[in-house]
């Protein structure tokens, strides 16, 4: 259960806290555990979109899921810095190198930084043995849940704090729509308190999410949204149904198909 995202962290757990080692981060960050992975197991395989567990049933479940939601409740809603673009792009490029070096070495699937030339393309790509490209992927990651997810956007904190900037994966799905002709998918690395995992969903289940739902969330705008006069930071947010994407093992199998079998579109 959720055992290639456990041996992802195990690889990487000390190269990633070391990147943070200056940073205030809460406990259990980049770790994994048996509470991970009852939380993964009752709010995600044993859960369903159309009965959604609710916190308070979720604490019936996990005896330890109270005091966890205590400290993050405590923790999170603190502005734990001032959204500065430039550091959140650098941390998200350490991740993806090492989901890249997991792929590669790890997995022995070949997988690539895209064109760097066009910064609208999906950041990363995975190549077949002839290296021609299979798919094509971002990573996002999630590290702090939305804690007032029920009051802004009713939805639940651990199901709706995976969020998209609304006006960039628009622009990203016309290109994508336009331009390649291979399948994009939106890796979405979550390192809650509780849940813990890489989840994925694609970009057309990403675009019928957008027409369904429109914008979910205008943040206020902070600091390190601008850089001197412009605004370099994205405001408006959709939130990514958890209980509709796939795991990280169902991705793996599908790159596999894929590399016996031919790209097929998804």
């Amino acid at each position: 259960m959720n055992e290639n995202y456990k041996g992802l962290i195990e690889d990487k757990q000390n190269e990633i806290l070391d990147y943070l080692k200056n940073v205030d981060v809460f406990e259990g960050q980049f770790q994994y555990n048996d509470f991970n992975d009852q939380c993964y197991k009752e709010m995600y395989l044993n859960n369903s979109q159309d009965n959604i567990k609710s916190v308070s049933d979720l604490k019936e479940k996990i005896p330890q899921l109270s005091d966890t939601c205590k400290k993050c409740a405590q923790y999170y809603p603190r502005q734990r810095n001032k959204s500065i673009k430039g550091l959140d792009v650098q941390f998200g490029k350490v991740l993806e190198e090492s989901l890249l070096d997991f792929f590669n070495n790890k997995l022995k699937i070949k997988a690539v930084r895209a064109d760097n030339q066009n910064r609208k393309y999906p950041d990363c790509m995975l190549l077949n043995t002839d290296k021609g490209i299979l798919a094509y992927f971002e990573v996002k990651f999630h590290g702090a849940p939305f804690v007032y997810a029920n009051r802004n956007i009713n939805r639940l904190c651990y199901e709706g704090s995976a969020t998209l900037d609304l006006d960039k994966v628009t622009k990203q799905i016309e290109i994508i729509e336009s331009d390649l002709d291979r399948p994009t998918f939106y890796f979405h690395w979550i390192d809650y308190p509780c849940l813990k995992g890489i989840f994925f969903e694609t970009s057309e289940q990403v675009k019928e999410y957008i027409y369904q739902s429109g914008m979910e969330f205008d943040r206020k705008e902070r600091e390190g949204d601008y850089n001197l006069i412009h605004k370099v930071g994205y405001t408006k947010k959709i939130y990514s149904p958890l209980l509709q994407m796939g795991t990280f093992e169902e991705f793996i199998q599908i790159i596999k198909d894929m590399k016996k079998n031919g790209v097929k579109k998804y």
